[in-house]
């Protein structure tokens, strides 16, 4: 029967339909009072809903309370039940709708009580501690902070006995109060207000778990190894790192996010007070929504955030979003590799690891002018790509020039996919969650992986490919998937034309660095032969965005045998000062010199991978 009514909850809760049941004869008359009138206010009006939904959550826990002495079956059964009734019928007017747009929506009736978790191990058929608990893990990691200004705090630990002090004082915001947040930001739009949330998180690097006096390993060979700074080249890294980072002393961050700026700052310096007779040092830098017509855009223009993982059972999915197993984000669940390898000779993490994540923060500076100048220099070339011209009608410079941007990026700057509208813009398309997702680079009649519409070096296809049957599954690219957040910083460009210091404060999520950010970083978008379209290797560039392929070396090449001009080659070289000879292996083809050179506008000023830990472990490390 509790089958039965979970499988119900969820083809209804999809629906949005309404059902009315009859209450379960052990409730008492005031929980039945409360109940008849909160499903006959919904018959009568969506706003009553609201109104009454205060009353619900102390009713749920005096009920889940009489539950605890019914028998496993018969207590998840009956919440299952009432859960189906209350969240179907508020379903007419999700208390999510003024947010919808997010790319990350959570699937709340999973989730909303432990019952809930519960019941959906039993569909499942999985113990209950194989379904994540959003109350033990830090609001960030798979839902984002709502806010419009972020500070990230780096700290690096002194006295750790007073570090510990002050951290036993110190609670982060979990995920489950960021699905509360949500709610009632939801409520204020409805009315015209702003609300003023501050949420919190905290992370520690390899270095900062070690001085805490946690030294095991946590199963990944990125973190596990040090700081990002020993991976500059590894990461494509050519210039000088910012001072935080260029040490690869961070020990750890907290991130503030907030409704307003000197909402952010107060509650910098409340930590920064808090911590101060543990920290040694602390050094900041701030993010901020940009404003008016940019809201929601990075400093290039282009929308951003829109294309992320939904986490299977913990976020409702927008039409064509990619799905995910928990663990490909959540530490200690399906879909985490170092969880998901039944090898017994490889080790487990620690148990303390469940709940966690790791995070991988990076500033990248963005050359706003550099970029803009190269579009209006190609824009008059917007032609090479249709030679047949049948683009009706033509397109003008500016076109053409926002053309070549969105074929940089994979997407116009409205956020509309390249792949969905690839002449000009569709900004219908772009403003609708279950349209701006819901594609595949698949062109029909075409044979296996196509660039008619996208190319292969475009930065949303370069770091997060859909479809490469059958080449790469897709459950393969789905374990690379990340979380991606961060904001903008600096000022606007037309406001301070010659500072430098304008670029995105990136931060993702993920349950392998190695697997998820070191993997889309060396193995997708700094290597020109991928993606993958065939049983040979095809060489198409770097990611226009994050790329940036080293110097070239040129050399007079005295050849002792002919060469073939087509097909595959190998190449010894012997310099003249004697040193070891090198071998080369390759396809060789007639050169063809480029009509043009995809320039970069992205540069890396450093970063550091981090440890999220759970709620729990938080608690851990103050007092352990």
């Amino acid at each position: 029967m509790q089958t039965l009514f979970v499988e119900t909850f969820h083809s209804l809760q999809r629906l949005k339909l309404t059902i009315v049941i009859l209450l379960p004869s052990f409730l008492d008359k005031s929980h039945s009072f409360i109940i008849r009138t909160y499903l006959t206010a919904a018959r009568v009006h969506w706003l009553w809903i609201l109104m009454m939904e205060p009353l619900l959550t102390p009713f749920f826990i005096d009920i889940e309370g009489k539950c605890d002495a019914l028998s496993g079956v018969e207590s998840t059964g009956i919440l299952t039940y009432l859960r189906i009734k209350f969240i179907i019928m508020a379903a007419i007017p999700s208390t999510l709708k003024n947010v919808a747009a997010r790319g990350i929506i959570p699937l709340i009736a999973e989730i909303a009580l432990p019952s809930n978790r519960r019941a959906l191990a039993d569909r499942k058929t999985v113990a209950i501690d194989e379904i994540p608990n959003p109350a033990n893990i830090q609001g960030d990691v798979y839902l984002l902070f709502p806010k419009v200004a972020e500070c990230f705090l780096f700290f690096w630990i002194g006295d750790v006995p007073k570090f510990k002090a002050a951290l036993k004082n110190y609670t982060p915001t979990s995920s489950a109060g960021v699905i509360a947040n949500l709610q009632t930001i939801s409520k204020a739009k409805e009315r015209g207000e702003v609300v003023d949330i501050v949420q919190t998180q905290i992370a520690f690097s390899r270095s900062g778990l070690t001085k805490l006096g946690w030294t095991d390993a946590v199963g990944d060979v990125r973190f596990d190894g040090g700081s990002m700074r020993r991976d500059k080249e590894a990461l494509g890294d050519q210039r000088q790192w910012s001072d935080i980072f260029d040490s690869g002393t961070v020990q750890g961050v907290f991130i503030i996010a907030a409704a307003d700026a000197a909402k952010r700052d107060d509650a910098r310096v409340k930590l920064e007070q808090q911590f101060n007779a543990g920290v040694e040092k602390f050094s900041h830098l701030n993010g901020d929504r940009r404003t008016g017509d940019f809201k929601g855009h990075e400093h290039f223009g282009y929308m951003d955030g829109i294309s992320q993982p939904a986490l299977r059972d913990l976020v409702q999915p927008h039409k064509g979003q990619i799905e995910v197993d928990p663990g490909v984000v959540v530490m200690g669940y399906k879909g985490d590799p170092v969880f998901d390898n039944l090898d017994p000779n490889v080790p487990k993490r620690p148990s303390w690891t469940k709940d966690g994540t790791f995070m991988v923060f990076r500033k990248l500076e963005q050359d706003v002018k550099g970029f803009n100048d190269y579009l209006q220099r190609n824009a008059h070339r917007w032609k090479d790509f249709w030679p047949d011209g049948t683009v009706e009608p033509p397109l003008s410079d500016q076109e053409g020039a926002d053309l070549w941007g969105a074929r940089m990026i994979g997407r116009w700057k409205s956020g509309c996919p390249v792949d969905k509208s690839p002449y000009r813009d569709n900004k219908e398309i772009a403003g609708n969650p279950d349209e701006n997702n819901d594609f595949d680079y698949i062109v029909p009649f075409q044979t296996g992986p196509s660039d008619i519409r996208c190319p292969f070096t475009a930065h949303t296809r370069k770091t997060a490919p859909r479809d490469l049957d059958p080449y790469m599954s897709k459950k393969f690219l789905q374990s690379t998937a990340i979380v991606r957040a961060g904001l903008p910083y600096g000022k606007e460009y037309t406001e301070a034309p010659d500072d430098p210091e304008r670029g995105l404060l990136f931060a993702c999520y993920s349950s392998s660095i190695a697997n998820g950010f070191y993997l889309q970083t060396t193995g997708f978008a700094n290597n020109d032969y991928f993606p993958i379209t065939g049983v040979s290797p095809a060489k198409h560039g770097q990611d226009p965005i994050l790329g940036g392929p080293g110097p070239i070396a040129n050399a007079d090449i005295t050849s002792t045998g002919d060469l073939k001009l087509k097909g595959e080659v190998t190449v010894y070289l012997q310099d003249k000062t004697g040193c070891q000879p090198l071998e080369i292996n390759g396809f060789a083809k007639p050169y063809v010199p480029s009509v043009y050179t995809q320039d970069f506008f992205v540069t890396s000023r450093g970063g550091e991978y981090l440890f999220v830990p759970s709620i729990e472990m938080v608690k851990q490390l103050a007092n352990n």
